[in-house]
This record gives C-alpha cells, sequence and structure tokens, in this order.
C-alpha cells in the first residue's frame, strides 16, 4: 500500500515515547506510529470515529445548497464542534 505524508502534533511525551520506542525496537518513528495507530482503530475505537464521521457527513449532505467552500467552511465547524465535546468528555472522566 503506498504511503502518503502528513503532519500531526503530539504532546512531547507521546513524541518521546515513540521516539525511544522506535529506537528500542530498530524501527522508524513512522512505523511505530503506524502500528499504534492500527492497534487503536483495530481495538473498536474506529468504529466510533467512523460512526461519528457518518454522522456528520449525513449532517453536511442535509445542506445541499452550500457551494464548495460553504460546505468546507461547516465541516471545519461541525469537526471543531465534535472536538469540544470530546475534550469535555475527557475532562469530565467520561
Amino acid at each position: 500500500m503506498a504511503k502518503k505524508k502528513t503532519t500531526v502534533y503530539l504532546d512531547s511525551d507521546v513524541l518521546t515515547a515513540a521516539k525511544a520506542a522506535a529506537l528500542t525496537s530498530n524501527r522508524s518513528e513512522s512505523a511505530v506510529i503506524e502500528d499504534a495507530l492500527r492497534s487503536y482503530l483495530r481495538s473498536g475505537h474506529g468504529d466510533a470515529v467512523r460512526d461519528e464521521l457518518q454522522e456528520l457527513l449525513e449532517r453536511v449532505a442535509s445542506t445541499s445548497t452550500l457551494d464548495e467552500d460553504a460546505a468546507l467552511a461547516q465541516g471545519v465547524t461541525e469537526v471543531r464542534a465534535v472536538r469540544r465535546e470530546r475534550r469535555a468528555r475527557t475532562v469530565s472522566g467520561e
């Protein structure tokens, strides 16, 4: 499968741990992070993320009169709202 380059922002302690894991396992940082993400998605958390994305897409599709720029702006707003909800749940301990 072809690889694609992306940029992610990680807490410094997570990045340090990933670098250490890469060094001790003689693998690249990218391989360590990819393995961790695949493991997370296989654990079932990916299903919840996929469901949230589907719900988001359905909400955006229901406003089909938007042009591309407006649809993108609405999508960004919705993603930010979902992230705020997640942060609030994390802070409250749910």
